[in-house]
């Protein structure tokens, strides 16, 4: 994975620098233009760079499923950050709309 500065840890990068490294591995195995050897050392740290990008999104789903309600003041109220709470899955059926009145 590249590492970039600016990262608290520069041997993970962050989601969007991930998102940015995967978008120029794809270009770069769409392009067709490298030996096949050099394009499977390729596609295997494209793996790794979607398994952490899937972390980085798991973690961002527990959090906003710990968003419990909003007050009469229409701030949110958040529980105790709990890395433990189990992951909100998404659904796959499109969302209902609303009939207006």
């Amino acid at each position: 994975m590249t590492k970039h500065k600016g990262s608290p840890d520069d041997e993970t990068p962050s989601f969007e620098n991930a998102m940015s490294d995967l978008e120029s591995i794809v270009r770069k195995l769409e392009s067709g233009s490298q030996p096949l050897e050099q394009m499977l050392d390729e596609y295997a740290k494209a793996v790794e760079l979607v398994q952490h990008c899937h972390k980085h999104l798991d973690t961002a789903r527990r959090r906003i499923a710990q968003l419990e309600s909003v007050r009469s003041d229409g701030k949110a109220i958040v529980q105790e950050w709990d890395d433990q709470a189990p992951v909100v899955q998404e659904s796959t059926e499109a969302p209902a709309r609303r009939r207006k009145s």
